[in-house]
């Protein structure tokens, strides 16, 4: 699912004609999602740059500034909100004069030198080049982007809406949500990525969602620093127990094993399903790394034993409830740390699974508590 989120792709929901919108679009550029053959009062300037293809380019400061197939887009770490490279690019510097070299793009500015729409050109073996589709952006009154929208030339020189994304503010033009989708009443259900603030603007969660789920959760602390990371999802491997449906749960920050979710009481039947083995559930010392490939096997001098035992004759675990509580409240002070080596040589981080209703809580962009996830 991290990968699914790395990028959420442009085309992920298609598009509505029929939008409601939370501020007056600027006049010039106009609505994007509202037609793509009409430019308007807009200027134009013909660029030898392919923008669907990736390399690096002049920024207006003398930067370099890479390209990226969408002219917006998430990732998955580091900068929570979303990023452009087209407003960043000097253009002027790849200007294409009539009859001086192939143009490959036409962009449309409106008066102030506002983005507006980039067409992309394709060249005939006679006559000029045909626009085959491309990207309008539409801006709020205050001149923030809304909008992008993305346009394929079909049959009958008509343009198709392909895709678009909505990024929603609130009255103050601060980003509530990036959604893969079409603006307006719709878009609660929509994948994207949601922004959960505080009363005084401080940032405490962001939310990834799929169609109609959340998935991951990045929290906050006081400094504006990530924090944990809660997420939902399937186990990526068939855990010895059979409980593989996918759960929510606090991400250890090292995934070098494989992960057991599990809540409280799955702890009263743990199985291996294989009869006659050794196990034990232990402790990693605070010295140890978490990424540790050379702590892989059982080892008593880095590893503080929780709970041990030889598995019954259908595989189970046996552990007392003094034990399990035991094995729980580590469990949740030390995530990452306990380990369930169903063998000598195979081993399990346990981690504990988060509560239905806390996870509720958690991926409720309207709750704006700093403990939400807790």
């Amino acid at each position: 699912m991290r990968d699914r989120l790395c990028r959420i792709a442009f085309g992920a929901a298609l598009a509505s004609a029929s939008v409601l919108h939370a501020a007056p679009a600027l006049a010039a550029c106009g609505p994007a999602d509202l037609g793509f053959s009409e430019s308007g009062a807009l200027t134009a300037l013909r660029v030898a740059v392919d923008v669907t293809q990736s390399r690096v380019l002049l920024g207006r400061n003398g930067e370099r500034v890479a390209t990226h197939p969408q002219p917006i887009w998430l990732t998955a770490s580091g900068d929570p909100l979303p990023r452009t490279w087209m407003d960043k690019v000097d253009w002027t510097a790849y200007r294409v004069v009539d009859g001086n070299g192939a143009a490959h793009a036409q962009l449309l500015f409106d008066a102030d030198g506002r983005l507006c729409r980039v067409e992309h050109l394709e060249r005939r073996a006679l006559g000029k080049p045909t626009v085959s589709g491309g990207h309008a952006f539409e801006y709020g009154a205050d001149g923030s982007l809304q909008r992008v929208a993305e346009y394929e030339r079909t049959q009958g020189a008509a343009y198709t809406l392909v895709g678009q994304v909505c990024l929603r503010r609130d009255a103050h033009g601060t980003l509530q949500a990036f959604i893969a989708g079409p603006c307006g009443d719709a878009t609660d259900a929509a994948p994207g990525r949601r922004y959960v603030r505080d009363a005084a603007g401080t940032l405490l969660r962001v939310i990834d969602g799929a169609a109609n789920e959340s998935v991951a959760v990045q929290t906050y602390d006081e400094r504006g620093r990530p924090a944990t990371r809660y997420v939902r999802r399937q186990p990526p491997f068939l855990s010895p127990d059979g409980n593989d449906g996918p759960g929510a749960y606090a991400e250890p920050v090292a995934l070098l094993d494989r992960l057991h979710v599990i809540e409280r009481e799955a702890l009263s039947r743990l199985s291996t399903e294989v009869p006659g083995n050794a196990w034990r559930i232990v402790r990693l010392k605070d010295d140890v790394a978490l990424d540790d490939t050379d702590m892989e096997s059982w080892d008593p001098s880095s590893q503080t034993v929780l709970a041990e035992g030889v598995t019954g004759d259908q595989g189970q675990c046996a552990l007392d409830p003094a034990v399990q509580q035991k094995v729980w409240n580590a469990m949740q002070h030390e995530p990452g740390r306990i380990l369930w080596y169903t063998d000598p040589m195979s081993r399990l981080v346990l981690v504990p699974a988060m509560p239905a209703a806390t996870w509720r809580a958690c991926t409720d962009p309207a709750n704006v508590s700093r403990d939400a996830c807790l």
